[in-house]
């Protein structure tokens, strides 16, 4: 099973449109997964999800600098890749070339590691 954005897109691939349109199949249609690369080119938002927390608007309202927000998560804890805005992975923040890298941990089809 293909791990991954390739998995996920390769499962979306195999949605049979034709049987939910009730028409049937062209003969030249390709089998499910072959027309995968046709979404490579499709622009994806890519998103690090530090942590949550709720508060009331008037909480929120009363915020002044130098106050801090405590959140849900512990330092070094791995943190939550969405893409356009849906859960797909943990990873780790790592350096690149002096800037931000994602560094995956888990995907949706397998759960989270321990560094431990």
């Amino acid at each position: 099973m293909a791990t991954g954005l390739n998995g996920t897109l390769s499962e979306l691939d195999m949605l049979d449109l034709d049987e939910m349109l009730d028409t049937p199949p062209a003969a030249s249609v390709a089998p499910a997964g072959d027309n995968i690369a046709a979404f490579y080119d499709v622009p994806l938002t890519v998103s690090l999800e530090v942590a949550t927390t709720e508060v009331t608007l008037g909480e929120l309202s009363r915020a002044a600098v130098g106050d801090v927000l405590p959140l849900d998560k512990a330092i070094g804890d791995a943190l939550d890749v969405k893409v356009n805005g849906v859960f797909f992975a943990k990873a780790e923040v790592v350096m690149v070339d002096g800037k931000y890298g994602l560094k995956f941990v888990s995907n949706p089809q397998q759960p989270a590691t321990s560094n431990a």
